[in-house]
């Protein structure tokens, strides 16, 4: 019996050198044995995450919407929408409150890939809004210790967003124990009425000739549950229109930034005109490798409304094809209008 198994084995490794021609006939069985495994990995299906610019929330009594910019582990700002309970505090120190870093809200935030943005023991001593819209907050000692520069600057601006989501709010201004201070122990400098400006900066290597500064959005892959959509601001050699943001949006993010480009290869913008509140964008018709993957689509509609809801003209978008719109389609080209988000991502 062993021999009948060796003359077995004999043969098919003579046949496996024969059929593929190969100097090395061990190479051969062990890529003849491994194919199927081979294949079966290549075959699985690759795991979709949920988009937190999809997530269904309900608002809960005595709460009311607001914004707050968590950072992800790549120091990149997010907009992420929660409903923040009424209190004695305020909503806009409770607020601010949920940008500190404690194991309970690492852990709250931990399904999303997200985290904190201010320093763990971090305390709000005082908030306060002018009638001018000149926020003025009032932090501990904690505040000042940022492990590195870069998370002091996403903490600041972190600050500076959350408030300013508020109408109310138009400049905001640091303190740390009752004192003015103009620069963070990490380098961060600090003007006493500070605005938004340049969230998620990405600039390019010959930004030269570049004459103004437009905000895209694009989205992410997070470490958690969920992928998110992420403001960037990009520079342009065009003055700031919708026009040159959709541009921006088209050219892509840089390859180690870790955000999706979500427009085919080829996809230019035609034409974009603008009446009534109304964007009518005009794609090439390179985006149609699009159609039939949903989830696609419905990334494209939200870059584009999200990039052009910085325009306060802008209420609705229409987004055409070659100049027309596709008949029993509800993906790009639909003869819709499409809301200008009033979030950007919904998280409970």
């Amino acid at each position: 019996m062993k021999r009948k198994h060796a003359i077995f084995f004999v043969l098919l490794l003579c046949c496996i050198f024969v059929l593929t021609s190969c100097s090395n006939p061990l190479t051969s069985i062990r890529e003849f044995f491994n194919k199927d495994q081979q294949t079966a990995e290549s075959e699985e299906p690759a795991i979709e995450q949920e988009s937190l610019s999809e997530v269904m929330v309900v608002q809960p009594d005595d709460a009311r919407p607001t914004v707050m910019y968590y950072k992800d582990s790549d120091n990149v700002l997010v907009p992420v929408m929660r409903f923040v309970p009424k209190s004695e505090l305020g909503i806009a120190k409770a607020a601010l409150n949920a940008l500190v870093y404690s194991a309970a809200s690492a852990e709250d935030l931990q399904p999303t890939g997200l985290m904190p943005s201010l320093p763990m023991g971090t305390q709000i001593l005082g908030a306060v809004i002018k009638e001018n819209g000149h926020a003025i907050v009032d932090f501990s000692k904690e505040f000042l210790s940022f492990s590195s520069q870069k998370g002091e600057e996403v903490g600041v601006k972190a600050v500076v967003y959350t408030l300013s989501e508020f109408s109310n709010v138009k400049t905001v201004e640091i303190r740390v124990e009752g004192k003015v201070v103009t620069e963070m122990p990490q380098g961060t400098k600090l003007t006493a009425a500070m605005k938004r400006s340049e969230i998620n900066l990405l600039t390019a290597e010959n930004s030269g000739d570049k004459l103004s500064k437009v905000m895209v959005y694009y989205q992410k892959k997070g470490a958690g549950n969920y992928s998110y959509f992420v403001p960037v601001t990009k520079l342009t050699s065009e003055k700031n229109s919708a026009m040159a943001a959709i541009n921006a949006l088209l050219e892509g993010p840089v390859l180690e930034s870790g955000l999706i480009n979500p427009f085919p290869e080829g996809t230019e913008c035609l034409d974009i005109r603008v009446k009534d509140g109304i964007a009518y964008v005009n794609l090439s018709e390179d985006v149609l490798k699009l159609q039939g993957n949903k989830g696609a689509e419905r990334s494209v509609k939200k870059a584009v409304s999200l990039t052009l809801g910085q325009f306060p003209e802008i209420s609705k978008v229409q987004l055409f094809v070659n100049g027309s719109t596709i008949e029993n389609s509800d993906g790009i080209g639909a003869n819709e209008f499409i809301d200008i988000p009033v979030f950007v991502n919904f998280y409970e």
